[in-house]
């Protein structure tokens, strides 16, 4: 398991061309990206303003995988758009400046322009926490969760309060997690106090409790994606720990500047295609990617964004670099966000062939 997608969803070699072509200049300088003169979209970016503005003209899409089911090459260019893009199909995907705009979950169910990747901004630093442990102690790293909870928090001081780092769940979840305690109205953003004390942390850590599909499958073979098996169980408390400071201790600097925000998805996932977006020229060099809707009418997708995710890892090798610097084994950044890209792909990889198994691929370039 883990090991491959085969002629399923080949996205380990489209990963490493995409990097190839167009990533690696982002390791040189070992800075995190800057901030930008933003417009606020949403709830979750910001998009580039004034001179900064970029206006996406056309879109090159290739199918790297057909099926017998989902969207077909021209679905796919009806709704997003081939060499020229028309005034609606830009609007579909307007390009956010990375640094200033948080990375949600790899999920059809989200019904907002996203900027994506597995396990959203907690998947990445989960990640990128194994790959600097890996770098810093090898094989046999026996993380605390006091740890986990302090470098979770001072990573949350270094980002833009306008990007708060989201997890993840489901209705599903949440309603099994309700049956168990047992409990009803289930508020996970700010629970009651018994709830706390009655391991309310412990059961949200269990497979069937979680509804980012990601998430879950960590939890549940963490050996897939080179994980200590205490690792996620770690990330995700420190997570609702910080969460509940946020929002119920008055005393938290999160409560003055909240950082972290949690997203329940509504619904089945039944996506019809997978999308890997990427973008070139201005939009690239200005660190920005342009951010779809993963769901929109009767069409729902699973959307990732490579060239997002990566500059996402820049920012995190950095930090762990800086971590490193009070430690005997001190780290280069560049080394780390090379082998968190590697650790990143290959999770990519993992968990695209069991939750997009079959689907059809589709790689799509703006420009």
């Amino acid at each position: 398991p883990g090991q491959g997608l085969g002629e399923t969803l080949p996205l380990m070699k489209l990963a490493k061309l995409l990097f190839g072509l167009s990533s690696a200049f982002l390791a040189v300088t070992g800075e995190p990206q800057k901030a930008c003169p933003c417009e606020e979209v949403g709830e979750h970016a910001l998009l580039l303003e004034g001179s900064q503005r970029i206006h996406l003209s056309k879109l090159i899409v290739h199918q790297d995988h057909k099926s017998s089911g989902g969207l077909s090459l021209q679905d796919v260019i009806t709704r997003f758009g081939g060499q020229a893009l028309t005034e609606e199909q830009r609007q579909k995907a307007l390009p956010a400046a990375v640094a200033n705009t948080s990375l949600l979950c790899l999920d059809d169910r989200i019904d907002e322009a996203v900027l994506a990747t597995p396990g959203g901004d907690l998947g990445e630093f989960t990640l990128g926490l194994a790959s600097y442990l890996q770098e810093k102690d090898g094989d046999g790293s026996h993380p605390a969760q006091e740890m986990v909870d302090s470098l979770l928090e001072k990573y949350l001081e270094t980002i833009p309060a306008a990007r708060p780092v989201t997890l993840c769940t489901d209705e599903r979840a949440v309603q099994h997690l309700e049956a168990e305690l047992p409990a009803e109205n289930l508020d996970l953003t700010a629970p009651a106090t018994q709830l706390k004390t009655a391991g309310l942390l412990e059961k949200l850590v269990e497979v069937n409790n979680q509804g980012d599909s990601h998430f879950r499958l960590m939890l549940k073979h963490p050996e897939w994606f080179h994980l200590p098996e205490a690792l996620t169980p770690m990330v995700m408390k420190a997570f609702y720990s910080l969460l509940w400071k946020q929002n119920q201790d008055a005393s938290s600097w999160l409560h003055r500047s909240p950082k972290l925000a949690l997203k329940v998805l509504v619904g089945d996932s039944n996506p019809q295609a997978f999308l890997e977006i990427s973008c070139s020229g201005r939009c690239k060099e200005n660190a920005s990617a342009p951010m779809l809707k993963p769901r929109e009418g009767q069409q729902s997708l699973l959307v990732s964004q490579l060239d997002a995710a990566s500059l996402r890892r820049e920012e995190l090798a950095t930090f762990f670099a800086k971590v490193s610097r009070s430690t005997p084994r001190k780290i280069s950044q560049k080394i780390l966000h090379a082998r968190m890209d590697r650790h990143s792909w290959q999770a990519l990889e993992t968990t695209g062939s069991r939750i997009a198994a079959n689907l059809p691929f589709f790689t799509m370039t703006y420009a």
